[in-house]
């Protein structure tokens, strides 16, 4: 690639380059994470990884044995509440990644 991150062997002018990469970010699906609390706000981990895109989502839980795809992200977390058999967790929380915690 060259710096502009462009596939090298593509002759781009430095102007298209930049509408690529503003077309890519356009459309760029948004990451989340699912996480799971331990106690009351005692512990947490990670227990899938997600791509939000307009129309719906894809989750991999983070051991890899279980993904899905689903209309939104609330719903795909209800659905990991509903698979995590794990008596220990209080609560599942979605996580967006793009932005800053308050």
């Amino acid at each position: 690639m060259n710096r502009s991150g462009i596939e090298r062997g593509t002759d781009v002018r430095p102007v298209f380059a930049a509408l690529l990469h503003e077309v890519a970010h356009e459309d760029a699906p948004r990451l989340f994470a699912i996480i799971e609390e331990y106690g009351e706000q005692e512990d947490a981990r990670v227990a899938g990884y997600g791509l939000a895109y307009g129309d719906h989502v894809d989750v991999n839980s983070v051991e890899g044995d279980f993904r899905l795809s689903s209309q939104s992200p609330e719903s795909a977390l209800s659905l990991f509440e509903v698979s995590t058999g794990d008596e220990e967790v209080k609560r599942l929380h979605l996580v967006w990644l793009d932005r800053p915690p308050d």
